[in-house]
């Protein structure tokens, strides 16, 4: 399960041909490509509009409340989710995330619902097979390029079968991307959308390395996001629109 840190449907090509009379182009070359040969959905939503609530929902069918649920008492409660139900039938389960270990309280969730392993910036650090902290992106965690190579080489040396889940970072405020791609990725009108465009990328370097791994034919890869950002349509800026994010099967 790919948790894309903003990525709501407003930027992805694929789901929006019907705007600006046809010509929309959209952010994601990649993943349009992916949609054409996955199972999606024309009406899908997240269930909160920040991070914290994204992990949750997505991997436990958490909602939030009036507060996110990592922050609130019932967070101490017996829980599970995806990891943990997979993990009584024998699963591996892994959670990665490239910020600072226990941010955001992801690691410790990860282990309440039954995730065997938790890799964050320390084990990032920790593999010098990687940049270690010459990737870190100056805000809130290792670049989304790095960081899902980093995940598509542990998982290959996870024991099969496996279910694991990776939470990218790069399109965040203050939205940036690394220096050598400064110039690479269209601006757009919104300053996510150069962002976008660099996690899409990433995206697609991951599938070229996942593509070459013996657990890659027997692999189901999920595609969400955890809310929506930034927004210059009129359709995304509803109180509908506004939750409006993919599922890409």
């Amino acid at each position: 399960v790919l948790i894309v840190e903003s990525f709501g449907r407003e930027y992805i090509g694929a789901f929006n041909r019907d705007l600006e009379n046809g010509e929309y182009k959209g952010f994601t070359p990649f993943v349009d490509s992916l949609i054409e040969h996955s199972a999606t959905f024309r009406y899908s939503y997240s269930n909160g509009r920040k991070s914290i609530d994204g992990m949750p929902s997505v991997l436990s069918s958490i909602p939030m409340f009036v507060e996110p649920f990592v922050l609130t008492p019932a967070s101490m409660n017996r829980l599970s989710g995806l990891a943990g139900e997979l993990g009584k039938k024998g699963y591996s389960t892994g959670f990665f995330h490239g910020a600072q270990n226990g941010s955001m309280g992801f690691q410790a969730f990860a282990r309440s619902t039954g995730f065997g392993g938790y890799y964050g910036r320390d084990e990032y650090n920790a593999d010098s097979r990687f940049g270690g902290d010459a990737d870190f992106d100056g805000s809130w965690a290792i670049w989304d390029e790095p960081f899902l190579q980093f995940y598509c080489t542990t998982m290959s040396e996870m024991q099969q079968p496996f279910m694991t889940a990776v939470f990218t970072a790069s399109s965040h405020h203050p939205y940036n991307v690394p220096d050598e791609y400064k110039s690479v990725f269209p601006e757009g009108d919104l300053s996510i959308h150069k962002c976008i465009g660099y996690t899409d990328n990433a995206l697609r370097k991951f599938f070229d390395s996942a593509r070459k791994q013996l657990w890659y034919n027997n692999t189901i890869f999920v595609i969400t996001a955890d809310h929506t950002n930034e927004t210059n349509h009129a359709e995304y800026q509803t109180d509908l629109g506004g939750f409006s994010v993919p599922i890409i099967i």
